[in-house]
């Protein structure tokens, strides 16, 4: 995986030249998700280049016309796409998550709350409750506005156990549809933004009173190296793009 960012421009100029099968990935601000892809595909030989960001990703592959002759896998996050749906221009040959993030995909919820004390699993409770309800106000916003504040970190959206009401007055906040907010619990491995998911739970994994204390490295590995059907498909579909790359050219 390149450790240098490089552009739009410079990716596109190197997919015009390079013979080796290639992994596109987004990228965000914390590339350690993509550590743990990198170390599963080693075995295909691929050369992996970050992005940084969809809106970068999507750009190149708008020019994919422009590299015919590379074997290129595109894989990114479905972020809001996950309750409003893949554009259907995007659905035959971009790999997205399965939930709303890769982070989401990693989120190995009986392995991570299994870790949790049954007082620490009750707060936990509350919390993915507090938190679905700030998420599903961002949901209705998306839909309706066609964007989302959720680049936020958990301290901000939540003080002591509930949602900051200071936070909820910044943003606007109006009382979502409850059959959103229930969906968003019953599923919030899947559909809470990946990074708050992560940080709700070590807000307890990582709490100073703890003996053992756990990492966000920590899980992304756990995450990583247990048996993950989620990911797991994630490989076999890269692996099937490529295979079906090699056989075009």
């Amino acid at each position: 995986m390149r450790k240098l960012q490089l552009s739009v421009d410079e990716i596109v100029s190197y997919l015009k030249r390079t013979t080796l099968p290639t992994v596109l990935v987004e990228g965000t601000d914390d590339k350690s998700v993509y550590r743990y892809i990198e170390r599963k595909l080693e075995p295909l030989e691929v050369d992996i280049l970050i992005c940084g960001g969809r809106e970068a990703l999507l750009e190149i592959y708008s020019r994919k016309e422009e590299f015919p002759n590379s074997q290129v896998v595109f894989v990114a996050d479905k972020d809001m796409w996950y309750f409003t749906g893949i554009p259907i221009e995007y659905r035959n040959e971009i790999i997205f998550s399965n939930g709303y993030s890769l982070e989401n995909d990693l989120y190995v919820k009986d392995l991570f709350e299994g870790l949790l004390d049954k007082e620490e699993e009750s707060e936990f409770r509350r919390l993915i409750s507090e938190l679905s309800r700030w998420f599903s106000f961002e949901v209705t916003r998306y839909k309706s506005e066609g964007y989302a504040l959720c680049d936020i970190h958990i301290n901000q959206i939540i003080e002591g156990n509930s949602l900051s009401e200071e936070y909820l007055q910044k943003i606007g906040f109006i009382e979502p549809e409850p059959k959103l907010v229930n969906q968003i619990i019953s599923s919030y491995q899947q559909s809470l933004r990946g990074k708050n998911l992560f940080q709700g739970i070590l807000r307890f994994l990582s709490a100073s009173k703890r003996k053992s204390k756990f990492s966000r490295y920590n899980l992304l590995e756990l995450g990583a190296k247990t048996e993950n059907s989620l990911l797991d498909r994630l490989y076999e579909n890269i692996e099937i793009q490529l295979k079906n790359a090699q056989q075009s050219h």
